[in-house]
């Protein structure tokens, strides 16, 4: 999150052009048996939400328009701004690191269903980082976005460790390519 966990926020992170929210508080609110839903349950009822909220901030952007922006409505043109919220994905889970260097995975985007792991800028990507390591750091990453225990986790991470140095990995395959 973007502000100190004492803090009530529930924006989690902010890019450009996208605000990235945690629903769960309103959709425990809303759904008391939320927890006991499936997964795709939860997905329908968090785009349901997210759906709903769209459409209150833009309406909520014709004040800001008038009031921040001076805009002001002309009889010959329909809309008095092209500022809008629009919904374009549900995320089931998500790695926020910095800007523009995040994970996450998506079940629904545009409405329709997918299972797709979106990862942009992190470290282990980039084409000087150990082909090894990265293979490495992905599958911990897809294990954590998908729900794996911190114990099974934990156990991958010191097996890793413990071929590192008995040397089941060669040295050369740690170094940079």
């Amino acid at each position: 999150f973007i502000c100190d966990k004492e803090d009530t926020n529930y924006c989690a992170y902010v890019d450009t052009d996208s605000n990235y929210f945690n629903a769960e508080p309103i959709l425990l609110h809303l759904v008391p048996n939320f927890e006991e839903l499936s997964n795709e349950e939860k997905d329908n009822k968090l785009e349901k939400v997210a759906l709903a909220y769209q459409d209150i901030i833009t309406d909520h952007y014709d004040q800001l328009a008038k009031e921040c922006f001076n805009v002001k409505q002309f009889e010959w043109f329909d809309k008095p701004h092209w500022l809008e919220m629009k919904t374009e994905c549900v995320i089931r889970s998500a790695y926020f690191r910095a800007t523009r260097r995040y994970a996450q995975w998506i079940t629904k985007q545009e409405g329709v269903e997918k299972e797709t792991l979106d990862i942009k800028g992190l470290e282990f990507q980039k084409a000087n980082f150990p082909p090894i390591l990265g293979e490495f750091f992905h599958k911990a990453l897809v294990d954590v976005l998908k729900g794996e225990t911190q114990e099974e986790i934990d156990a991958r991470v010191k097996a890793f460790k413990k071929q590192i140095l008995d040397g089941t990995i060669p040295l050369t395959d740690l170094g940079n390519p």
